[in-house]
């Protein structure tokens, strides 16, 4: 929050940051300008939410404010309400609130892994070409890139310290948004996203109350069906897009399931429904009836916000616990900025009461 930009910019006069830079794209914004609002876009900290909530501020009627957050991030992430290099310099100047969100690196880098290259897309196919792989076989069938978490984790590093340019999905957020060199006024977490909204809305200038109401009931009421709507209205986009690289469709809804259950959305006790999610062609029309299907199966078994927690925070540990050492030390150096800046751990997560056997953990 306020308190923590203070504290960055403080550190940003002690420490040399312009030694730990990578090549990365210039900051991107998320801008409001009547309200004066101006938020970094750092890639997979909430960045989906605050350009859904930027465009909530700019929509000409509060009629539309509830729709902005129904989305999917293919709808988000398509250039609008944004402002970038030399375009950005003046909005910098006359904003009067700017905003940029941070995440633990280690848990950025996981989930970047599963949504870019587990699951499919342009950044999978060029590092299952970078490391002349072919694609995972799923069944007797293909679907998705032969790449494990540590190919994905090494290819980071090469990447950072060959000065190559860093997707900004993987780039440090230090960088990504510039906070040495621009004094944001907030500076929230993904993982309290919603005290740092709370403290975005009360800040913003301009907005009227019945604004502000529509934009909050949003918020607190958007229901389970919408929120998996849009995402599952985002993978479908995905996929099609990308279907060369898993013709079967049954295959991909398969590896979408697992990934719903890494980050917490399915419980890991469900196994794939595959019997249901045979009938479906995964194309645009099918969106609503496949997220009524999907709710079902999870009703079925849900998952408490702890237990939610918990499993996401299971997947991550367990994940990162076949990393090589030298690997996470690599890391370090890469996101040296952002553990320092941020008051994240530079050490990757550790679980407890995670029985220890001779064969590993189970």
């Amino acid at each position: 929050m306020m308190w923590r930009a203070k504290y960055v910019h403080k550190m940003c006069k002690q420490i040399t940051w312009k030694a730990s830079y990578v090549h990365a794209r210039t900051p991107v914004f998320f801008y409001s300008k009547p309200n004066g609002l101006l938020a970094c876009k750092s890639p997979k900290t909430g960045s989906t939410f605050m350009g859904a909530l930027i465009r909530a501020l700019n929509q000409p009627s509060n009629n539309n404010v509830s729709g902005m957050f129904l989305l999917g991030r293919n709808k988000i992430h398509n250039g609008l309400h944004e402002v970038w290099d030399i375009l950005a310099a003046e909005p910098i100047k006359q904003s009067t609130l700017t905003v940029m969100t941070t995440r633990d690196p280690y848990s950025r880098l996981f989930s970047t892994f599963v949504d870019k290259y587990f699951l499919l897309g342009r950044l999978g196919r060029e590092l299952a070409t970078h490391l002349k792989r072919g694609f995972k076989e799923d069944r007797n069938k293909y679907c998705g890139y032969d790449i494990t978490f540590q190919e994905f984790l090494d290819y980071v590093v090469f990447l950072a310290q060959n000065m190559k340019e860093l997707n900004e999905h993987m780039a440090p957020v230090s960088q990504l948004c510039d906070v040495c060199n621009i004094k944001y006024d907030l500076i929230c977490r993904q993982e309290s996203l919603s005290e740092g909204i709370s403290e975005v809305l009360r800040l913003t200038k301009n907005v009227t109350s019945s604004r502000l109401n529509a934009i909050r009931q949003s918020i607190n009421t958007t229901s389970p069906y919408a929120s998996m709507l849009s995402l599952i209205s985002s993978h479908i986009f995905d996929y099609n897009k990308h279907r060369q690289d898993c013709p079967n469709q049954l295959s991909f809804m398969r590896k979408m399931w697992k990934a719903f259950q890494v980050q917490g959305l399915v419980n890991s006790v469900i196994k794939f429904p595959g019997e249901i999610f045979s009938r479906f062609l995964f194309i645009e029309k099918e969106a609503h009836a496949i997220t009524s299907a999907i709710l079902q199966v999870i009703q079925s078994n849900p998952l408490s916000k702890k237990q939610r927690q918990q499993q996401r925070l299971t997947a991550l540990t367990i994940t990162y616990r076949n990393i090589r050492w030298q690997t996470i030390v690599n890391l370090q150096r890469v996101f040296k900025l952002d553990f320092q800046l941020f008051g994240y751990s530079n050490y990757p997560p550790i679980m407890y009461n995670i029985t220890k056997t001779t064969n590993g953990y189970i």
